[in-house]
């Protein structure tokens, strides 16, 4: 009874892929081998030299050479070794499944489709395996394969679902810690009673962003803004500005100096950090804006400078800190020191807090907005409402880019000094 075609695992003994043992002498006669063809339905045989193997036969070679007009009385005498089929695959015991499919499979197309014989380690006969066999496992391997990277694909959709979730959950987190109302800030002076008035635009490139800011009513009459850019994108980056926002919560107490506040975060965001493999920093600003001295005090740890507009004279400067003011950004240096420098404020004053996303984009010539154009805005809207000025810095820059999209996330405060 021949053998089942039923196939084995891939590690399995090539042994159980084994259709059939036919085989004929090579010294028997072309005759005996389409005897022995006649008596099966087998399409090839095994041609051995004693136990030595030599090569197949074929039923179509010996059909076609011996079925041909006086064929049969000039060949059938013949040995079958003068009719070998030419450029057979032999597969050998031990051989990996997945070599013996790449091997048979890569066979030229005429020869595609021969069976394949089996020796063992010693070059002796084990038997023939069907072609069919052969593409019918590489299917099921195929098939076991799919299967595996669709089950594979179902677990990776599931952790992505699971971790689209957890982002979202971070999103709403982190936007919820942004100030949802600004503090009621005023004070009354020899120029009368002032007031501040707040605005901001606030978009992340992703689903959670590295930019945040903060608002602190250190006092009546004082508010400090903390606004930030942490190094990179996504959820790392996420992290790092909810740590800062609760430093800063908890230097509270330093809230009127920011040389004080920023030295004291950076110093606390070090300890944080310090355990961490991989580098994390951000830039920050810190301004107080005070009412009752009528100044304005800032210290800046590596970060772009705000821009400070006069509304009555249109003038528009960068609000830049003295020689030797500048300190780096947070999480570099747990031995920084910030300092803080002053300027006067009065009423009408403007104050423009950023990130370098509002600025950093690019249009298909690769033309940067840049800080110039961003100052430009200032001045030409500068007798609209402070919502409306910001809305319009934002829409600006974003026209500008090429695709229409911020690449980075982006973060404008806007504050005014408004005369009651």
């Amino acid at each position: 009874m021949p053998k089942s075609e039923s196939t084995p695992g891939p590690t399995d003994d090539l042994r159980a892929l084994v259709a059939h043992h036919e085989c004929v002498q090579a010294t028997d006669s072309l005759e005996v081998a389409q005897t022995r063809f006649a008596r099966h339905q087998r399409e090839f045989m095994a041609v051995l030299d004693g136990e030595r193997f030599l090569g197949l036969c074929s039923r179509q070679q010996v059909g076609i050479l011996l079925g041909a007009r006086f064929g049969f009385a000039m060949y059938s005498r013949r040995p079958v070794s003068e009719l070998l089929v030419p450029e057979i695959t032999i597969i050998r015991i031990g051989q990996p499944l997945a070599e013996v499919l790449t091997l048979t499979c890569s066979r030229p197309d005429t020869r595609l489709f021969d069976d394949v014989p089996l020796l063992d380690e010693a070059g002796h006969f084990e038997g023939i395996i069907y072609s069919r066999t052969l593409v019918r496992r590489q299917n099921e391997l195929l098939q076991e394969k799919i299967g595996q990277l669709e089950t594979k694909q179902k677990e990776i959709n599931e952790k992505n679902e699971q971790m689209e979730g957890d982002l979202q959950l971070a999103r709403e987190v982190q936007i919820a810690m942004l100030p949802s109302h600004f503090p009621d800030v005023s004070a009354t002076g020899p120029a009368g009673k002032l007031s501040l008035h707040f605005s901001h635009r606030y978009e992340s490139a992703g689903v959670v962003s590295g930019d945040f800011f903060h608002i602190l009513k250190v006092a009546d009459g004082v508010a400090g803004v903390f606004i930030c850019d942490v190094m990179g994108h996504g959820v790392r980056s996420a992290f790092l500005t909810a740590t800062l926002r609760a430093l800063v919560e908890e230097m509270r107490s330093s809230g009127d100096d920011p040389a004080e506040l920023l030295t004291r975060v950076n110093r606390e965001l070090m300890n944080i950090l310090k355990p961490t493999v991989n580098l994390l920093y951000a830039t920050a600003f810190y301004l107080v804006a005070d009412l009752v001295r009528g100044e304005i005090r800032y210290a800046k740890a590596g970060h772009p400078h705000p821009l400070r507009c006069q509304r009555a004279g249109g003038k528009v400067t960068a609000l830049d800190c003295v020689h030797g003011a500048k300190g780096p950004a947070l999480g570099l240096n747990a031995r920084a020191q910030y300092c803080t420098c002053t300027a006067p404020l009065h009423a009408g004053d403007l104050l423009l807090l950023f990130t370098d996303g509002i600025y950093e984009v690019f249009d298909a010539r690769e033309v940067e907005y840049g800080p110039e154009r961003l100052a430009a805005g200032v001045v030409s809207r500068r007798e609209l409402p402070l919502e409306s000025l910001v809305e319009g810095l934002f829409t600006d820059a974003r026209n500008h880019a090429a695709t229409k999209m911020f690449d980075d996330d982006v973060c404008l405060v806007a504050l005014e000094v408004i005369a009651a």
